[in-house]
């Protein structure tokens, strides 16, 4: 084994705390090596993880970083003339202590804006834990998500709160997420998320922009439901095409309310790409599509 590689694994085997100060470069290896148990190519990058990686370190624009917040990406939504599917923002707050719990209508969702998996869902109001709920929107605002992975578009983002209607489907209890795989403003393959807060864990299922199934898995089982092609799929790919255009990739959350499409979110670096495809030529297939522009200066 050559030196540096011996290196890059035995920086594999470190907590993350320890490896903070590490360059981007370093970190980045490091952890696709902890969960690939090789070492990804960011010279020629074929697989769709390996290029996500090689997307973080090389292509930054600053107007990842406000697509990325998921307060600030509203004013993205509406200068792209799409201001109609945001969801209603109850309130944005610095800290929790500013949030006026008995204001909140019985139903709400809170959320922290520089990360991801930072949410509380509430039902009921009335069976909410408010102090818990507290403490744990006083942890999120200390977590920096740029250092899970070195995914660059949440350096630097100010850690806010923010408190968003509950949106749930009559048909359905809990909500269909419509995560749209896009490249340089074209959708290419949606995959359709439910049971996100289910005893028995997410669960996806994928198809073409035809509606055609296709057998393919990132790390969650499939739901075997058979979903129907949405109604305004059409509109739904116009809104991905517009939000996409321009950028090598981007993954595209929407949501369907009575036919009604709502955002969720934008995001960049899914699984920070470190969940495979399988079966395994699919981390190939969506490789391809990812086109590998001239980089970009570091920030």
């Amino acid at each position: 084994m050559k030196p540096l590689k011996i290196i890059l694994w035995f920086y594999s085997k470190l907590p993350k705390i320890v490896c903070r100060p590490l360059s981007d470069i370093i970190e980045v290896k490091r952890l696709f090596y902890r969960y690939y148990h090789y070492f990804p190519n960011l010279i020629t990058p074929k697989i769709f993880d390996e290029k996500i990686q090689w997307y973080k370190l090389y292509h930054r624009k600053p107007v990842m970083n406000e697509m990325a917040d998921k307060y600030l990406v509203r004013n993205f939504i509406n200068k792209m003339g799409l201001g109609h599917i945001l969801n209603e923002l109850y309130g944005v707050y610095d800290h929790p202590d500013e949030i006026d719990f008995n204001s909140l209508p019985d139903k709400f969702v809170l959320k922290a804006t520089h990360g991801s998996a930072m949410n509380i869902i509430c039902k009921d109001k009335n069976k909410l834990d408010w102090k818990l709920s507290k403490r744990i929107m006083e942890r999120w605002l200390k977590i920096s998500y740029y250092y899970r992975g070195r995914q660059w578009v949440y350096k630097d983002l100010k850690p806010k709160l923010i408190c968003e209607k509950y949106l749930e489907n009559e048909e359905y209890h809990e909500l269909i997420d419509y995560k749209f795989y896009c490249y340089e403003g074209k959708p290419e393959v949606v995959f359709v998320c439910v049971d996100r807060y289910s005893e028995t864990g997410v669960k996806y299922d994928a198809y073409d922009m035809e509606w055609n199934y296709i057998p393919v898995f990132k790390g969650k089982p499939g739901t075997m439901m058979n979903f129907d092609r949405p109604k305004v799929l059409g509109e739904m790919i116009k809104i991905c095409e517009k939000l996409s255009q321009n950028f090598p990739f981007v993954r595209v959350d929407l949501y369907l309310i009575k036919n009604k499409i709502l955002f969720g979110e934008l995001t960049f670096y899914p699984d920070n790409g470190l969940i495979a495809f399988t079966p395994e030529h699919y981390n190939n297939f969506f490789g391809d599509l990812f086109q590998i522009p001239k980089r970009s200066d570091f920030s």
